[in-house]
């Protein structure tokens, strides 16, 4: 009878500790919910590989993009076997292929014929895929025509289907498509958009065809934003993913090396320039585009004028202007018109010159290019200054001022994407280490998931021994997810700071409005006031100080702009050498006051640095009177306003507050 009961003890309390020890694993959760990853990515190649010819076909495609003569025979062999009778899916491949090859030998009327094939076949057999692939593909040669509308309807179009039968990677062509057109259109806030969409679907396609490409475009978008470091690195960054895959086609590695003698060219660097120049040049092949042809020779045009050699210069945009092929390219010929020009007006000869810049704005109206049209007016204006024709020198300086301000807001505009970047660019490097720690809690998973066969098989023997370990671990446990939530919250802490002053940033301001629209916050009825404030003529710091003395100047502004406002006030580094101030209008002190009160902290004290007393002087655009439901609804349009009033303020002296239009 003892033994029953010592027996019966013994197994209570090894079923009562064995439950207690297998709690932890989640074992015992019946409600515990269950991840499953449903998404299935829609992939034709591999379709098409399950079938008879299938690899063939693959291989011909491959080929079209860098060798037009292997693929045209591979495709000869199969076409004499008749496989494009076989299968709706052969003939896609087939009329995907010869789009390649004419749009590789710039054949622009005969890619637009086999494009416009396969949307015919694709509504005939009802294949979504099919449709969206030939929508992104005569957008691309709608664009290189210069009819933007057309192209962003067919690539509105595709990607919609695409997304609808997740086709990633013409999801990925599509978005690389529209971030070119943006670029065109001088939204370069929204190409940069677009490209960032593209990598995020690259980071599950590591060898689609278009990294390379995408990189390559977000350095066109820092060359029109004349950040020449930022644009080098990406172009570096781009070759570099080109060389790593020999499928690619030669036009990536010609576009990416002709933009880098371009950087240079705007640079003043004649050696580099020529050298990058002279590399594109080798990568020219004999079936090249009329397209590339023209940017290379563009691209020596400019060498040239760097060498003073205006002559051969000119004679080179003439044989740009005279490819075969070039009526069709409006970009292309602008370019060539523009470099034209300049080399005229360095020899004097600038009723030439003005001839050649009203083509040059002729095509670029073609594509609705603001940053080209504006280069071109300013020029226009140096023309007919030195002939002596001050009306019309008069008439396109106003036209380059307007453009000019318009760029310069496009700009100012793509600051706020430049700043997300960088934000990214940071949110990347903590996402690694949220990774290792997943990892390690993956880790810990299946460690937990070995340790309950340990505990089965070990319960009747050890049992004290086994729930004395498994205590250890639930407490070990415990301490890496106290750790991490300690380490999240410090991230999320980060992720609205700016790290160089200390200031919040703009990810906090979209923190700000949501908690006023969420009624988070007792300032709904408030009256607010939204200034953006810039440092004067800050690029000549870093140009004659540097940027370590740049950063310094940065800190102590921040300082001054936080002791001077309240700790209700919202100041904000925006990015680079701007800040957004956001004043909740309480009491009997007026906010016009404070940001006086500010501008003077700023203006009447030099900044100490290692290299000397640096006078600083601060302009600022303000916007007032602004009521909560405003704020909420329109903020966007109160930072275009006060932003508006900011380069009134620079454009009249700087040094200054203005606050009405």
């Amino acid at each position: 009878m003892k033994i029953i009961k010592s027996v019966s003890l013994i197994l209570f309390v090894g079923i009562t500790l064995l439950l207690f020890m297998l709690r932890p694993f989640g074992l015992l959760d019946r409600d515990a919910p269950i991840e499953i990853n449903t998404k299935v990515v829609f992939s034709p190649d591999d379709l098409l590989a399950d079938l008879p010819y299938g690899h063939d076909l693959l291989t011909a495609l491959d080929f079209s993009r860098f060798d037009s003569e292997q693929a045209l025979l591979k495709i000869d062999l199969l076409e004499k076997k008749g496989v494009f009778k076989d299968s709706p899916l052969y003939q896609a491949y087939y009329f995907m292929t010869m789009n390649n090859v004419m749009l590789r030998l710039g054949r622009i009327d005969d890619a637009s014929t086999y494009a416009t094939q396969l949307l015919l076949l694709a509504e005939q057999e009802n294949l979504q895929w099919v449709k969206a692939s030939a929508l992104s593909e005569l957008a691309i040669e709608r664009t290189k025509r210069g009819d933007l509308d057309t192209a962003l309807d067919y690539l509105n179009e595709s990607v919609k289907i695409a997304k609808e039968i997740n086709y990633e990677k013409i999801l990925i062509k599509s978005y690389n498509s529209l971030g070119v057109i943006s670029i065109l259109s001088s939204e370069y806030g929204k190409a940069q958009d677009y490209f960032h969409k593209g990598l995020k679907l690259v980071e599950t396609n590591s060898k689609h065809l278009y990294h390379s490409k995408i990189i390559g475009n977000l350095a066109v978008i820092y060359i029109y934003l004349e950040e020449w470091n930022k644009a080098i690195a990406y172009i570096d960054q781009s070759k570099e993913i080109y060389r790593q895959d020999k499928r690619l086609e030669p036009a990536i590695m010609t576009v990416l090396l002709t933009n880098e003698s371009n950087v240079y060219y705007r640079l003043g660097d004649a050696v580099k320039a020529r050298q990058a120049y002279v590399e594109a040049n080798k990568t020219l092949e004999k079936d090249s585009s009329a397209r590339l042809q023209a940017i290379v020779l563009n691209s020596l045009s400019n060498v040239l004028y760097l060498e003073q050699q205006y002559e051969s210069a000119i004679a080179e945009s003439e044989r740009c202007l005279y490819l075969d092929g070039i009526q069709n390219l409006p970009l292309q010929r602008g370019l060539c018109y523009k470099s034209k020009a300049h080399s005229n007006m360095a020899l004097g000869n600038y009723g030439a010159a003005i001839e050649d810049l009203n083509a040059s704005v002729k095509e670029n109206s073609k594509i609705a290019h603001t940053a080209y049209i504006t280069s071109n007016h300013k020029l226009l204006s140096e023309a007919y200054e030195a002939l002596g024709d001050n009306s019309e020198a008069l008439k396109y300086f106003k036209l380059y001022y307007l453009g000019d301000k318009e760029v310069l807001f496009d700009q100012r505009q793509s600051e706020l994407y430049l700043l997300e970047e960088s934000f990214n660019a940071e949110a990347s490097r903590n996402a690694l280490t949220l990774l290792k720690t997943k990892n390690e809690i993956q880790d810990l998973e299946l460690e937990r998931q070995t340790l309950v066969t340990r505990v089965i098989l070990g319960v009747t023997f050890c049992v004290l021994l086994a729930l004395g370990y498994v205590l250890k671990k639930n407490l070990d446990i415990k301490s890496k997810n106290q750790l991490l939530q300690y380490s999240n919250s410090n991230l999320v802490e980060l992720s609205t700071r700016d790290a160089l002053t200390g200031l919040y940033n703009r990810r906090y301001f979209d923190q700000y409005i949501q908690r006023l629209k969420q009624g988070h916050s007792s300032t709904r009825d408030s009256s607010f006031t939204i200034a953006i404030m810039d440092l004067d003529h800050f690029k000549a710091v870093n140009d004659n100080y540097g940027h370590d003395v740049g950063d310094l100047v940065l800190i102590e502004v921040a300082k001054r702009f936080l002791l001077n406002l309240a700790s209700s006030d919202l100041i904000i580094r925006w990015g680079g050498e701007e800040f957004i101030c956001v004043i909740e209008e309480q009491g009997n002190i007026a906010s016009l006051h404070k940001l006086e009160k500010v501008w003077s902290a700023i203006k009447d004290e030099p900044v100490s640095t290692p290299a000397g007393d640096i006078n600083i002087t601060l302009s600022i655009g303000v916007v007032t009177d602004i009521s909560a439901a405003d704020l909420m609804a329109s903020h966007t349009k109160l930072l275009k306003r006060a932003d508006e009033r900011l380069y009134k303020a620079k454009h009249t002296g700087r040094n200054q507050i203005i606050a009405i239009d």
